[in-house]
């Protein structure tokens, strides 16, 4: 998926209200550094994908909590610049690197898992969300973050199919 129908289809999925756009694009790509941590995006992969295999749903709450009262303001920014038109999105959208993507679809993944809006499946050891594109989207960005950090493959959430050409697994592609 490009970076600009990633960004816009964001929108449609937070579940975050909506800000007041306080930051312009320039403060909220400054704001987005703290999610180019690749180690980050490895560990809160790996904490979810525990929860799930696990069925905590309360744990799978606290997570979402977290989260919200973490990065729910960012996430709304975010969420704002997607629904805007021109060049402000699209200077955003190629502004963003990979680990940034793979921290933001983590957190949207997250977050719409604790509030059941939707339902995860374990195929092969492999957390995926039947249906949508975020599971796939989330492993492509962190694979590249993994790559780019120098950090070992070791997430358990989404398809690895575009990466490995191992797609037997994955009913959405």
């Amino acid at each position: 998926m490009s970076p600009n129908k990633f960004v816009a289809a964001f929108c449609a999925v937070i579940t975050l209200p909506a800000s007041t756009f306080a930051m312009d694009s320039a403060q909220l790509i400054s704001a987005l550094e703290r999610f180019n941590d690749g180690n980050g995006a490895q560990q809160l992969a790996i904490k979810l994908a525990r929860l799930v295999e696990k069925a905590d749903k309360v744990g799978l709450e606290r997570l979402g909590e977290r989260i919200e009262a973490e990065d729910g303001p960012l996430l709304s920014e975010i969420a704002g610049v997607a629904q805007r038109e021109g060049d402000e999105r699209t200077k955003f959208a190629a502004a963003m690197r990979p680990c940034q993507y793979a921290n933001m679809s983590i957190r949207i993944i997250a977050l719409d898992i604790a509030n059941g809006t939707v339902r995860p499946v374990i195929r092969g050891r492999t957390v995926m969300i039947d249906g949508t594109d975020m599971d796939t989207d989330f492993a492509q960005h962190m694979w590249r973050c993994e790559i780019l950090s120098q950090l070992p493959h070791k997430t358990s959430i989404g398809s690895k199919c575009a990466m490995t050409g191992v797609c037997k697994d994955d009913p959405d592609l």
